[in-house]
């Protein structure tokens, strides 16, 4: 063999070997993987949010780290992941909020049935409401009864939280004041030192004051009684059919490569089938509940059916010109 055959042989032994290693998608996870939390540190969703990025680091063999991007009423994580590269290293929260409330209320950057590939629905919030233990207001009969009264002040960090409240609002005749809060364990905290008169939050963020005989549980504000306080009654068992719905879950921005996205989904989905897993978000007061991306998706969109004259009725909604 002449020199020139010897380098064509090269050549093609070299192009050869090459053409698998071109052939191979580009390794992933080969970083950190960021997930989005709206909510303040120490929120229900940010604690679960904790707990689903440390079981997927196993399942993913990566550092997954949770940034809580905090502000704009919930506003602020959403359009931050909207705007993300689409690359599979960053997720975030996706809820009621992000595709159906924020959105009706206020000019966001991102069309929420557009800007999203869901990955799935993980939990559902318990909502209740609170007065501090302080407070003339013992009960709902006081609370609705001092609203037909004065204007009554109560805090909440999300509009999501608050809907029950406005039903309440409505089916009552009691006048009640949404007074914002950064977070959740804030707003409870200005209920617990009297600073508005009640509250609207989660089991996570109610709990501790209320275990500490600091604030009072007057009603839970889903469809079902919280089982962490049994005698508590719902607002629908009290006569009144007004709930505040929970469920979150996870998306990417849109446009992430399929075969990194469905092993997302599939890892999401494995994580929610672990028992642990579950037992661990329901010691937080949250449901664990799985759909993968494509139902929860769907499941938002009838909210949204659901929730979009309620907000328009009750003026929550912004004016459209």
């Amino acid at each position: 063999m002449d020199r020139r055959q010897v380098i064509l042989a090269g050549g093609a032994l070299a192009a050869v070997a090459s053409a698998p290693a071109r052939a191979q998608p580009a390794k992933w996870p080969s970083r950190e993987i960021t997930l989005i939390n709206p909510n303040a540190p120490g929120a229900s969703t940010d604690l679960t949010a904790r707990l689903i990025a440390q079981a997927l680091e196993k399942r993913l063999q990566a550092t997954v780290i949770v940034k809580n991007v905090v502000g704009g009423a919930g506003a602020l994580g959403p359009s931050t992941l909207a705007a993300a590269a689409p690359d599979g290293y960053t997720m975030g929260l996706v809820a009621i909020s992000s595709h159906v409330t924020v959105p009706a209320m206020m000019d966001v950057k991102y069309n929420p049935w557009e800007a999203f590939d869901v990955l799935g629905q993980v939990a559902a919030l318990r909502y209740g409401i609170g007065v501090g233990i302080n407070s003339p207001i013992k009960t709902l009969e006081d609370l609705i009864a001092t609203g037909k009264q004065r204007l009554v002040t109560y805090g909440s960090n999300n509009v999501t939280n608050v809907v029950a409240m406005y039903q309440l609002a409505k089916l009552s005749g009691a006048k009640f004041r949404w007074v914002v809060f950064t977070g959740g364990v804030e707003s409870v905290a200005q209920a617990v030192g009297g600073h508005v008169d009640a509250v609207i939050q989660t089991v996570a963020e109610m709990r501790p004051q209320i275990d500490g005989g600091k604030l009072r549980f007057i009603a839970a504000a889903g469809p079902e009684r919280w089982p962490d306080y049994p005698t508590v009654r719902t607002l629908r068992e009290a006569g009144f059919d007004a709930t505040s719905n929970g469920p979150f879950g996870y998306a990417y921005p849109v446009g992430v490569d399929s075969a990194i996205r469905q092993r997302m989904e599939a890892a999401i989905a494995d994580v929610m089938a672990d028992k642990a897993v579950q037992a661990q978000i329901a010691a937080l007061g949250i449901v664990p509940i799985y759909r993968n991306g494509a139902d929860y998706k769907a499941f938002l969109k009838k909210i949204e059916g659901e929730l979009l004259p309620i907000l328009n009725e009750t003026g929550m909604a912004k004016k459209r010109t």
